[in-house]
């Protein structure tokens, strides 16, 4: 399959750490609106899910601002938010690309083409997943930051389209 045109739609799988360590070593936000509209179309609009866990209240009342501005303009947020539990103990980093797996999956069952902003070797059996189904997948991040950050080169490989943030442009915010 393959073809954006054969996909009933497409989600877009943003992992909220990968985009703040993008933003950090690119000095720019990305502008998730216009990923919404580049992935969508006014018959059929994108999904598009921001997963971001919150290490304890302090960095959750931080993050709780823009996870309001995402509600507002009609993007879902995910992530772990039991800090406040006794038994919550937070990895250092990942806990939320378990359930972009999940979500990309059940995705993909439904034909849908997939987006995603990340760059974690985790990712890579979800990756092998999807390109078994033959469901188009794009791969958003960059090669021009730190190996410890830049997705490795299978996670590369294994999309259909992979758009370097620090060659192509079109998904910063413009500055006035």
């Amino acid at each position: 399959m393959k073809d954006k045109e054969q996909a009933s739609r497409t989600l877009v799988l943003i992992d909220g750490s990968h985009v703040d360590r993008l933003r950090t070593k690119l000095g720019r936000s990305i502008d998730i609106e216009k990923l919404a509209e580049f992935f969508g179309s006014e018959e059929e609009p994108a999904t598009v899910i921001y997963y971001r866990d919150a290490r304890d209240m302090a960095e959750y009342t931080r993050l709780r601002p823009f996870f309001d501005w995402l509600a507002r303009h009609g993007f879902q947020v995910r992530g772990a938010q039991n800090f406040a539990e006794p038994w919550y103990q937070r990895e250092r980093y990942g806990t939320n690309l378990v359930q972009l797996a999940i979500d990309a999956i059940e995705a993909a069952h439904q034909g849908e083409a997939l987006a995603v902003v990340a760059g974690d070797a985790k990712l890579i059996p979800l990756f092998q997943r999807v390109d078994e189904m033959e469901l188009p997948l794009t791969l958003i991040s960059s090669l021009s930051v730190p190996a410890s950050i830049a997705p490795p080169p299978p996670l590369v490989e294994l999309a259909d389209v992979f758009i370097d943030l620090d060659v192509e442009d079109i998904f910063f915010q413009t500055v006035d």
